[in-house]
């Protein structure tokens, strides 16, 4: 587990460093916004267009091999993207090319990594396995913006995507410590297909509340802190530095939930857990309407983040405990794709409903989206019954 848990965080360190430098340096180089915005859009394209076929790939692989061949293999794409960069003038085609490269390289990684930690831990940890992923996840994504901007600025766009590098080779080489993980044979019901994953979801009632779930978390990910930002400055007129220490709020409470509430929380009712979490969340949005207090404003981000780290916890703990080894792959990947479909939308509606109604009511009608999912958990006749993996498998047959 040590080891799972240091290779994904080097990866996810590298991911995180690649948000900040690849756009910058493209942009800085061609002097072309657009060109950059297009090479960070084919990044994140594999995550949705090559979704199935990639959790069919997981689910066909043995899971560690895989993890160790895309590290090594966006490892030399961003050498390839820094020697572009360069000497080659950052010219959009090769860009574009290597960025789809390194994307489907991301889409592989993680429904690899998240298929196999069920085979590190028994079932009763699994939810503390989460939490501590959840935590260096976390922490990957406070360091790795910071370090690949002084990177960047500091020693330049081949250095910076040279260390990128360097945190996926090291990332392979802890993995490759690991035992292998072959996926369960038989359990798929015989159904080998790249459409196996969505099926599944469509006929568990448990798979589709979790991934109704996860999308409205996903939701309030991608669309809360933009108008929250541009509250800060055009109505309350706060300075950078505190809005960005509001918004850093963030990062600890997700790690009170990774380390600490993830430990103690019981999963046995998770339905009424989760219910509990988009509860808060919808709360906490609210709250950002109509808090005006710096402090308060924090504190209310605090909660927030840590609420959608123990929902994202919840949600991967009980997805890996009633899906069959088998699809798991398959499963995941879709729902990765509905949740990033989610972000997209989400992110380009936000910024014109701002602009249409401002930030104080695209935050309230955030907060009142969550009804709906709360009460598709609670109410008497949604109860929630998880099929045990074995039942789900013979229902693919």
């Amino acid at each position: 587990m040590p080891y799972f848990l240091a290779a994904r965080a080097l990866s996810i360190l590298g991911d995180r460093v690649t948000d900040v430098v690849l756009p910058l340096a493209v942009l800085a180089t061609s002097g072309s916004a657009v060109t950059a915005g297009v090479v960070g859009a084919a990044a994140q394209l594999p995550q949705v267009l090559a979704a199935l076929h990639v959790g069919a790939l997981v689910d066909r692989r043995e899971r560690k091999s895989l993890m160790v061949t895309v590290d090594v293999v966006r490892a030399v794409a961003f050498v390839a993207i820094g020697a572009e960069v360069v000497l080659g003038g950052a010219r959009l085609v090769p860009l574009v090319l290597l960025a789809l490269v390194t994307g489907v390289g991301d889409a592989v990684f993680h429904a690899a990594a998240s298929s196999y930690l069920p085979s590190l831990v028994e079932d009763r940890d699994l939810m503390r396995a989460n939490g501590l992923v959840e935590g260096s996840d976390a922490a990957a994504t406070l360091t790795g913006p910071a370090a690949g901007g002084w990177l960047l600025q500091s020693l330049g766009p081949l250095v910076a995507f040279m260390v990128n590098a360097v945190s996926f080779v090291a990332s392979a080489m802890l993995l490759a410590r690991l035992p292998k993980n072959v996926p369960a044979a038989g359990e798929s019901g015989g159904d080998e297909s790249v459409l196996a994953g969505l099926r599944l979801v469509r006929r568990d009632r448990a798979q589709a509340v979790l991934l109704a779930s996860a999308c409205y978390l996903h939701l309030l990910a991608a669309a809360a802190f933009l108008p929250l930002l541009v509250r800060a400055n055009e109505e309350l007129r706060l300075t950078p530095l505190t809005t960005g220490l509001i918004v850093s709020a963030a990062g600890v409470g997700g790690f009170v939930s990774s380390f600490v509430l993830a430990r103690f929380c019981d999963v046995a009712r998770w339905p009424l857990l989760l219910a509990a979490v988009l509860s808060v969340n919808g709360g906490a949005v609210g709250v950002l309407a109509l808090f005006d207090a710096p402090l308060w404003l924090a504190a209310t981000v605090l909660v927030l983040d840590g609420a959608s780290a123990l929902g994202f916890i919840v949600v991967a703990t009980i997805r890996q405990r009633i899906t069959p080894d088998a699809v798991r792959g398959r499963v995941i990947a879709a729902s990765t794709a509905a949740t990033a479909t989610v972000r997209m939308l989400a992110l380009a509606g936000a910024g014109a409903l701002i602009d249409l109604v401002g930030p104080r009511p695209v935050l309230l009608g955030l907060a009142a989206l969550a009804l709906p999912f709360v009460l598709l958990l609670v109410l008497p006749g949604s109860a929630v019954r998880p099929a045990e993996p074995a039942a789900v498998a013979s229902e693919l047959t």
